[in-house]
């Protein structure tokens, strides 16, 4: 049986015979896909793809022939009708992201609660996650951490937003861009230039490299050194958790927004925020929903 999401309180809703599959794929290995990873897409009667390019290239690597296409951050609501109306009909739909597992920091957490509200059933494909590979090779404490995503990319956000990740007593995992890397290392080591980091680069393919070091020394090195290719960045936690002032909310709002429009949902960023600061988890769970209404221009 699919594993479903089936509401706690009892319900006359029906159960389509639609399935949606979230399938994980390589992030830079293709001899890290799985047998189900390629039955899923073998089995799917439509792809949906953040960048339909790659994932034709995945498709072409596995002989598989099937329609793909593209659903990510810019899609209007009439594509995801279009989804969702063929999942009720009873379709298999794959939705796969560029790499690694989708809806983690890219675009199909909007499919999948509205596949979940029309009865569908929705079920993972799971896989290659950059979140873990780079964890599993940091040595850092990987009994408990939080994943942030990208960090802001407005100048006015990011100091506190870093402020935030430093003040965190648990490990850290963030992405980040090739051509903001050394300016984001730079940021981080102004603030914590002691403290123990690992950059993780090209995992899994054949440029694989593992920078560890303090904070200040790894911007020291991307500043001479011309960062190329994908990057994990991780932080490792403070040694102990100071006691933090509330956050002026203005600030709040605006780190909020960022995690959101890195792909993370409401509940997640709100408990991030919640984590790192003295807010509480239901009021940044509020201004969560207010900045998610924001963006939306409601």
């Amino acid at each position: 049986m699919q594993p479903r999401c089936d509401p706690i309180a009892p319900s006359t809703t029906t159960h389509s015979s639609g399935l949606l599959l979230m399938v994980a794929t390589p992030i830079g290995n293709l001899g890290d896909i799985s047998p189900r990873l390629e039955q899923a897409l073998e089995a799917a009667d439509l792809i949906v793809a953040e960048d339909t390019r790659r994932t034709a290239k995945l498709l072409s690597h596995l002989g598989i022939g099937k329609p793909v296409e593209s659903f990510h951050a810019h899609s209007n609501a009439a594509k995801l009708d279009r989804i969702v109306s063929r999942l009720r009909r009873g379709e298999t739909v794959a939705c796969v992201s560029d790499a690694g597992t989708p809806t983690v920091s890219d675009p199909g957490a909007e499919l999948v609660r509205a596949a979940r509200e029309a009865g569908v059933t929705v079920s993972p494909i799971p896989g290659p996650s950059a979140i873990t590979a780079a964890l599993s090779a940091s040595g850092m404490n990987a009994d408990r951490f939080i994943f942030l995503g990208y960090p802001p990319r407005k100048a006015g956000q990011r100091a506190d937003f870093f402020r935030l990740v430093l003040a965190q007593s648990l490990t850290v995992i963030l992405y980040e861009a090739p051509h903001r890397l050394a300016e984001t290392l730079r940021e981080l080591a102004a603030l914590a230039g002691d403290r123990h980091a690992m950059i993780g680069r090209e995992m899994t393919k054949k440029f694989e490299q593992f920078l560890c070091g303090a904070l200040a020394e790894l911007a020291g090195y991307f500043a001479e050194n011309e960062p190329r290719g994908e990057f994990v960045i991780l932080v490792e936690g403070a040694a102990s958790q100071p006691s933090q002032p509330v956050p002026d909310e203005t600030v709040i709002h605006s780190v909020l927004a960022d995690l959101l429009a890195s792909g993370l949902s409401v509940k997640t960023a709100a408990d991030a925020v919640a984590k790192l600061t003295s807010v509480s988890r239901k009021r940044a769970y509020e201004m969560g929903l207010d900045a998610a209404g924001r963006s939306r221009g409601e």
